[in-house]
């Protein structure tokens, strides 16, 4: 639910307070005017005001609960020391950050949006989910105009001590101060460990958000402080907390830095919180005749990539799933009662969908689809690893791009809810949830040893099912 109601062309928050909070409070219901007739840009102020709305309540309850007790702060306040340790890693962060997305459809309007936070942050205002001091919402605010008039603040990030070039391998003896060479040598041999997307994504975020020589506290300071940014900026708290947290498991390998955590109290924190593990809505299913109707405007505005959008309805497979593999994924397969049939190889690529490697039985009027998808990857023979996944990313953005304008406006729905769909569509068609799971790819419960993934059983069920999910989404 996103509490949003609409009047005179303007959006406005409204949800009613629990009683136990309204008896405190003194009102029925919280409202707030969102000053815009975008619903787009409303959906990301309502985010950041319903944080404002969790902290009433919760204070409120405070206070029912001990009267005697103060108004508690919803973050620790920062000393003046802090804030100008800081504002160089801040501002620097903060411009890395815009920069970036003046490459995405849209920015205009985000960034418009953003100055007029910092605008009135700078005045002394306190926004919901925005602890940000006035001398660094000025220097963010002239930041982002002069990056808009083409000349960026250059901020220095090299550490102020002596540029060591060997690796050392403890931390320095200046008040547990780590050096940037320190943690070079941690972040190489954790990406030595983790897949390529993974590393490219913590090499990028420490360049944005971290900056060295450093302490525990102050590294925790910048991260908080690139959280807050990232969620007024409209970023989802799922995105924010997967940030915070894949960098959080690199200083953590800090020597000395094992205990290194993020603090619980405060709205930011909060936020970050929330966006923990997966939520029903996350990822909503798409409604089946709306499906249908993306499909048909797909193949009207732009065929050749209607056989992919089809493909990943009909059969429940990531995108990345189907767009990784070339010819090699589509193949003929013999049962243990020595039947063959066409089968299209999931996650034969492997990748971070490994563990999802599967048979899927393939329809005899949908292999010329999967023949055109698969031949699409266009790679050449020998091509790396790197080149791979760049072509692989660049399928995908270019598949979802064309799904989303077919969509329209329709908040918590991508190309991947066709996925969500069909598991719908196959409990509809009555598959049990082991059916349903081992179409999808998901471990089975139980031993692995018993897995059905790569055994030679027959895949009649799961054809029949499939068959049945089909007829649900024809040709358009």
């Amino acid at each position: 639910m996103s509490y949003l109601t609409r009047r005179d062309g303007r959006y406005s928050y409204r949800r009613r307070f629990p009683a136990d909070v309204a008896d405190v409070v003194g009102r029925v219901e919280y409202r707030k005017a969102l000053g815009t007739a975008d619903r787009g840009e409303a959906l990301k102020l309502a985010h950041l005001v319903s944080v404002e709305f969790d902290r009433i309540c919760n204070e409120a309850l405070a206070a029912r609960s001990d009267p005697a007790l103060p108004t508690p702060e919803t973050t620790s306040a920062q000393t003046a020391v802090d804030v100008l340790n800081n504002l160089n890693a801040v501002v620097r962060g903060f411009t890395i950050n815009i920069t970036e997305r003046m490459q995405s459809s849209g920015w205009q309007s985000e960034l418009k949006w953003r100055r007029a936070n910092l605008e009135a942050l700078a005045n002394g205002a306190v926004l919901p989910g925005l602890d940000i001091h006035p001398v660094t919402a000025l220097a963010m605010r002239k930041a982002l105009d002069e990056t808009l008039a083409g000349n960026p603040p250059r901020l220095d990030s090299t550490p102020l001590e002596g540029t060591e070039k060997t690796v050392p391998t403890a931390a320095s003896d200046h008040a547990g101060t780590v050096t940037e060479a320190v943690f070079q040598a941690v972040l190489d041999e954790y990406c030595e460990d983790v897949s390529k997307g993974r590393a490219d994504k913590v090499i990028s975020l420490s360049k944005k958000v971290l900056t060295w020589p450093s302490t525990q506290d102050r590294q925790i300071q910048s991260l908080m402080q690139f959280c807050a940014e990232k969620l007024a900026g409209g970023g989802k708290a799922s995105s924010v907390h997967s940030d915070a947290y894949c960098l959080l498991s690199v200083l953590k390998r800090i020597p000395g830095w094992a205990g290194m955590a993020l603090p619980k109290a405060g709205s930011v924190a909060k936020a970050i919180r929330s966006g923990a593990g997966m939520g029903q809505d996350q990822r909503l299913p798409i409604p089946l005749a709306q499906l249908l109707a993306v499909h048909a405007k797909i193949k009207a505005a732009t065929p050749v990539h209607y056989p992919a959008a089809v493909l990943l309805a009909r059969y429940a497979l990531r995108p990345s799933e189907l767009l990784q593999e070339d010819l090699r994924a589509l193949s003929h397969r013999v049962d243990v009662l020595g039947k063959s049939e066409l089968v299209f190889k999931a996650a034969l690529s492997g990748g971070k969908n490994a563990a999802s490697r599967r048979d899927l039985p393939v329809h005899a009027e949908d292999e010329p689809l999967f023949r055109a998808v698969l031949t699409g990857l266009g790679l050449p023979a020998g091509a790396s690893s790197t080149e791979h996944d760049k072509r692989v990313r660049q399928r995908v953005r270019s598949l979802s791009r064309v799904f989303r304008n077919a969509l329209g406006e329709a908040p918590g729905m991508s190309l991947y809810s066709q996925r969500h769909t069909c598991a719908d569509l196959l409990r509809a068609v009555h598959a049990t949830t082991d059916e349903v799971g081992g179409i999808l790819g998901h471990t089975p419960v139980g031993s692995k040893a018993t897995s059905i993934y790569g055994g030679s059983q027959p895949l009649d069920r799961p054809r029949e099912l499939l068959a049945k999910v089909r007829e649900l989404i024809p040709d358009a």
